[in-house]
Parts: C-alpha cells; structure tokens; sequence
C-alpha cells in the first residue's frame, strides 16, 4: 500500500512539474517593432521599443501582455509622423518582475515617468496610450504628471464595474498556456474577440502569468478614484462595440457623462477587448484623426 501512495505522489508531482513548466515556457511575445532599449535604475531594469520621429506617443499594453501587440499601430503612427516608445510590462522581456508586496499604480506610472524623463526634453509633452490595464496606467500617469501630458488615449477603458463573473473567468483562463489551444481559444475569444473574428497566433501566445498577477495585486492596491478622471488634458475613448470586459455602458458612456467635452467618444464596430488586431485601420484612422486635432505631427 506504501508504494501505491508513494507511487501516486510521483506521478502528481511529475503531472504538476510538467504542467508547471508548459505554463511557463508557453510562446513568448513576439518581436516588437523598434529599436529596444534598457532603462537601468537602482532596483529595476525597464525595457521598451523606440521607433519613428516626431511627437512622442507611449504606449502600454494590456494585463499580461508585451510591447509587441503595438506593433502595426506603431508603424501606422510613425508612418503619420510621431514617434513611439512602446514599454514592455514588469516581467516581459528584459523589464524586472517586481516585488509586488505595497505596489501601486503610481508606482508604474513613475516607472513610465523614468523612461519619459529620459527620452524625451524636458518640458516637452507627450501623448500617453493605454490599452486595458494600461489604460489604468496612462489614466494614472496623466493624473500624477500632468505637466507631460498633451492628450490621452485609451483603449478598452475599464476599471471602475466589475466584469461579469463568466467573462471574468475567460479573462482569466485565457492565460492558462498549459491547455490545449482548441480549448482556450474559447476562452480568449470569448473575453477578447467579437464574433467570428480571427485570433492571431500571437494572440494565443505571449501571455505571463508572471506579470497578470501582479498587475492584478496593483489594480487591488490603487482606489479607483485616484486615477479614474486620467488627469485634465483632452482624452479620447476608443470604444470598441462588442467588448465584453469594458463594454459601453461601464466605460465609454460612464466618461462621457462624468467629464464630458473633455472626451472623446470613438466607436468601433465588430471588435472586442483585444481591438488593435481586430480593426486596426479604423482604430488608427480615429487615433489619428485626434491627435491632428490635439497633438499634430510635424511634417
């Protein structure tokens, strides 16, 4: 009987082993567009892609997610004439995992201030980006450095309702890199893509659990109210119509009527939370038409 049980323990410590590393060693992001860069500070290395000339325009991606889900954004940007420094997330790339006992959003946003202060002069303004939880990041960012801020763009704009339980655990299913791909493909469709969209393979691929969960502890840690507002300068919503996670009515209305002329309401039809690789023409044609009107490129 000792043997079976020992014989048992093996074979679920070997099971979890396994499943423990397809969960870690699961397809990386792939390569970001840019030249990559290192901010090394005393206790963290920060890494980020640069490309393009022109205005600045920082872009941060969504929970769990790498620089790279920018990238055709990015060359429609600096095609218009702006430039880019798309960061990658704590835990992604050469960017340090960090401690995540105390952290908050601002101390993200001071970790984006760092890269600011050193690729951009002083006293010259920036647009800042944000998709999902980015947007959390940019609409803290804006509130913390406002001086830095000439615009704000975000994308998937959650944070302030709940998401429905079954969309939630989608959500979080959809960083479990140890299923079956037919499998999971449900479930990342289901909390990220309208319809019958296509999921690109790099889509099912690049997540870090790593850093989900620490971004999850940071969202824990940082009151709404202190960056839901996202600062004072002009801010534009990129509403996508079928998002399941951040839908109308919890994002795009709720700003709307909070700060009214200061947003600027885009709609997006037949996309999800994923957006960028589900219409990425439309999301750059009405990116773009903003910032003319508030951040013009310099032909």
């Amino acid at each position: 009987m000792r043997w079976l049980v020992r014989g048992l323990m093996g074979l679920v410590a070997i099971i979890g082993t396994s499943g423990l590393y397809l969960w870690l060693s699961a397809s990386p992001p792939r390569p970001a567009v840019g030249k990559a860069r290192d901010l090394v500070g005393a206790e963290a290395t920060q890494g980020y892609y640069v490309a393009g000339t022109g205005p600045t325009i920082v872009l941060l991606a969504s929970a769990g997610r790498a620089a790279s889900d920018f990238n055709e954004l990015v060359l429609a940007l600096n095609a218009a004439g702006y430039r880019t420094i798309a960061i990658d997330p704590s835990g992604v790339g050469t960017s340090t995992l960090l401690e995540i006992k105390g952290l908050t959003q601002h101390d993200l946003a001071r970790g984006v201030h760092e890269i600011v202060e050193a690729e951009v002069p002083a006293g010259e303004q920036i647009v800042i980006l944000g998709h999902a939880f980015g947007n959390r990041i940019a609409r803290t960012y804006a509130t913390d450095y406002p001086e830095r801020v000439a615009a704000t763009i975000l994308a998937a704009a959650g944070g302030k309702v709940a998401i429905a339980p079954r969309i939630n655990k989608a959500l979080l299913r959809s960083f479990w890199t140890f299923m079956p791909d037919w499998w999971r493909a449900m479930e990342v469709r289901l909390a990220f893509f309208s319809g019958d969209n296509p999921i690109p393979d790099y889509w099912m691929g690049g997540w870090s659990l790593q850093t989900g969960r620490l971004q999850g502890a940071v969202t824990r840690n940082t009151p709404v109210g202190e960056w839901w507002k996202g600062g004072t300068a002009p801010l534009l919503v990129v509403q996508a119509m079928d998002d399941t996670i951040a839908p109308p009515e919890h994002t795009a209305v709720l700003l709307k009527q909070e700060f009214g002329d200061r947003i600027t309401v885009v709609e997006i039809e037949n996309a999800g939370h994923a957006l960028f690789p589900e219409q990425p023409e439309k999301i750059a044609s009405a990116m773009l038409g903003f910032l003319a009107q508030h951040f013009p490129a310099v032909h």
